[in-house]
């Protein structure tokens, strides 16, 4: 079986799954060749090196199908990766995939001239869900990587499948960061592996805890009680005053024979002698 045939079979399987009224006839090559290029970045020896933005994936199908990316992103990710192995086993046991190896030297080729006038000639009107021919297509992806060094190939598709292969459109999307160019690696990988990110998100979506029931309850404090009355304090059948003073000056009544007892010291007189 031809591999872009195993990529239509996943992805009508996948979609009728999750979305079963999704209208499959949307399925066009510029779609699977956006999406065999994906695969071919999973499929590559670099993949652990790179990030599969599920996101944008997801962005991009929503795009073709409505729905999309309602779906789950840890069930994209096994889908993807699924796939790109049936195709890697494909590829070793000698099926033929004409279209899908086509598609993969016209990639890996430097166009540097423009395409003949027969092939402008059969551009199809610019409609909802229009294509365009093979080769075209890929000069167009060639002349956004020649435009954008930091742009990459899954990029430049995107770019052109989203703004249905109006060139000007998807310079348009790149210059206005509708679509996210990726910086050029230092030697240092700063993203997580597609191998990580994908293990991540399996077990967040097996262990992961979510108190659903805290959702659902209705925060409702409670009225709060009538403030106490102030009490009134008592020393010594006398009211204390509550400004703050912790202590009253007590006085004591001394009896008159106690009172001669004291003695009053006064500073001796200051005599000047002429």
């Amino acid at each position: 079986m031809d591999l872009q045939k195993i990529i239509h079979s996943a992805l009508h399987e996948f979609i009728q799954t999750y979305i079963p009224d999704a209208d499959l006839s949307t399925l066009d090559d510029v779609l699977l060749s956006y999406i065999t290029g994906v695969l071919e970045d999973l499929g590559s020896q670099q993949s652990v090196e790179e990030n599969f933005d599920v996101e944008v994936f997801a962005e991009m199908l929503e795009a073709y199908i409505p729905g999309f990316a309602e779906i789950d992103s840890v069930k994209v990710c096994e889908m993807m990766f699924s796939l790109a192995s049936k195709l890697a086993t494909a590829r070793t046991s000698g099926v033929s995939y004409v279209h899908f190896l086509s598609v993969a030297k016209i990639i890996s080729l430097k166009l540097t001239s423009e395409p003949p006038q027969t092939e402008m000639q059969c551009l199809k009107t610019q409609t909802e869900g229009a294509t365009l021919p093979v080769s075209e297509w890929e000069a167009q992806e060639q002349h956004l990587l020649e435009m954008f060094p930091k742009c990459s190939l899954t990029e430049a598709r995107s770019a052109l499948s989203i703004a249905k292969g109006d060139m000007e459109e998807a310079v348009r999307l790149i210059i206005e960061g509708d679509v996210q160019l990726s910086p050029t690696p230092l030697n240092v990988n700063h993203g997580k592996s597609i191998s990580s990110l994908f293990v991540t998100l399996l077990h967040l979506n097996r262990y992961m805890l979510v108190d659903r029931e805290e959702d659902n309850k209705t925060h409702r404090p409670v009225a709060p009680k009538d403030a106490p009355k102030k009490l009134v304090r008592y020393h010594g059948n006398q009211v204390v005053t509550t400004k703050g003073e912790r202590y009253q000056l007590v006085k004591k009544n001394e009896a008159e024979d106690m009172k001669k007892t004291y003695v009053n010291l006064k500073p001796a007189r200051k005599y000047r002698f002429h």
